[in-house]
C-alpha cells in the first residue's frame, strides 16, 4: 500500500517513518500543502494524507478522483477546509483524526491561569526589570465560574481538569454528556455567557457555530468576562471582541486562534510585515495573550496525527469503512 503525504512536516518524520515500517505501508511526502499545483502528484495513488491547510475545494476534489483517489485523511480534528458534500457526490471517503484531547485542554486551562494572574504584563514589566506589584492584582480560580462551550473530547478533559481547581463549571452543548453532570452543570448558552467569569471555546467550526462569540452574545455576558478561544478562530467575531475589549465588557482574551490566521501561521515572518490588523490592535492590548495556533502541538499529538491517519487509510482500503471517517 502507498500513500501520499502532502503539508509533511519535520517534526513528523520519526513518527511517519516509524508508523510506515510497522504498518508495512509505503510513504511520498511533499512538504507544501494540496493546491492547485500540486494535486496532480496524486496520481498513481488511492489514499493521501493531508492537513488542515490542504485547499480540498470541490475543483481539486474533482481532479483527484479523477486522479484515481478513493481516500482521504486528514491529520487533524477540524474538516472545515475540506468540501464534504462534494466528497459524498464523488464517493470519496474521508477521516479526520481525533489527536489526544489533553494537548488542546492544558494549553487551554494554561491560558486561563495566565490570563487570571496577568502573566503577560508581569512577564513584560519583569524585561525592564520593574517588580512593582501594585495594579498587577490576580484572580484564584476557585472563586471563579468558568462556562465551557463544546463538551465533546475537548470540552470534557477542560472539564476534568478544572474540576482539581474548585471552580464552577458550566457546560453548553447541542448534545450534553449525562456522565459529566457530577462535574458540571449544563445551561443554554445565553444563560452560561450570562454567569461565566471566563468562557471557553471547545466547538467545532460549523454554520451554526460561525461567530457565535459576536455583539449580541458578548452583550449578555458578565461585566469584565474573560474569553479564551483555542478552537477555531471563526468561533469569534474579532470585530466584535475588540469593540468588546476597548469598551471594558471583556476584561481580557487569550487566543490562540483568530480569524485570518492561514494567511500567516506555522511560518516565520520575523522582519515581515503581516497583513492582519486585527491581531495587530489586539495584539496592543495588554489584556489579550496571542499565540500562534499552538495549543494541538504535543508530542503525544504528533504521534496520533501520523498513526491514526495512517490506520484510517488502511482501514479505508481492507474495508471501506474507518473507525474515525467523517463521510
Amino acid at each position: 500500500m502507498k500513500v501520499l503525504v502532502y503539508g509533511f512536516r519535520e517534526d513528523e518524520t520519526q513518527e511517519l517513518a516509524k508508523a510506515a515500517a510497522d504498518r508495512g505501508i509505503e510513504t511520498v511526502t511533499i512538504r507544501e500543502n494540496l493546491n492547485r499545483q500540486n494535486v496532480e502528484e496524486a496520481a498513481g495513488f488511492t489514499s493521501i494524507a493531508i492537513n488542515a491547510g490542504s485547499l480540498m475545494d470541490r475543483q481539486n476534489l474533482e481532479r483527484l478522483t479523477q486522479l484515481g483517489v478513493k481516500y482521504i485523511a486528514t491529520r487533524s480534528i477540524g474538516f472545515d477546509n475540506i468540501d464534504l458534500d462534494a466528497c459524498r457526490e464523488l464517493g470519496l471517503k474521508v477521516a479526520n483524526v481525533r489527536y489526544s484531547a489533553h494537548s488542546v485542554a492544558d494549553y487551554a486551562v494554561l491560558l486561563m491561569l495566565m490570563l487570571t494572574r496577568r502573566m503577560r504584563e508581569i512577564l513584560r514589566r519583569g524585561d525592564v526589570q520593574d517588580y512593582g506589584y501594585l495594579g498587577y492584582q490576580g484572580l484564584e480560580m476557585h472563586n471563579l465560574t468558568v462556562g465551557v462551550v463544546g463538551t465533546g473530547r475537548i470540552g470534557r478533559t477542560v472539564i476534568e481538569d478544572l474540576s482539581g481547581f474548585g471552580c464552577k463549571i458550566l457546560g453548553y452543548d447541542l448534545y450534553p454528556n449525562d456522565a459529566l453532570r457530577d462535574k458540571v452543570e449544563y445551561l443554554p448558552l445565553d444563560d452560561l455567557l450570562a454567569r461565566s467569569d471566563i468562557i471557553t471555546l471547545h466547538a467545532p467550526l460549523q454554520d451554526s457555530s460561525y461567530h457565535m462569540i459576536n455583539a449580541e452574545s458578548i452583550a449578555k455576558m458578565k461585566d469584565g468576562a474573560m474569553l479564551i478561544n483555542t478552537a477555531r478562530g471563526q468561533l469569534v467575531d474579532t470585530a466584535a471582541l475588540i469593540d468588546g475589549i476597548e469598551s471594558g465588557k471583556i476584561g481580557g482574551a487569550a487566543l490562540d486562534v483568530i480569524e485570518g490566521e492561514k494567511a500567516y501561521t506555522f511560518a516565520d515572518h520575523r522582519a515581515q510585515v503581516i497583513k492582519c490588523r486585527d491581531r495587530a490592535v489586539l495584539e496592543s492590548f495588554p489584556n489579550v495573550i496571542l499565540t500562534g495556533h499552538y495549543a494541538f502541538y504535543t508530542n503525544q499529538a504528533v504521534e496520533d496525527m501520523v498513526t491514526i491517519a495512517l490506520d484510517a487509510l488502511i482501514q479505508f482500503e481492507q474495508t471501506g469503512k474507518a473507525d474515525s471517517e467523517i463521510v
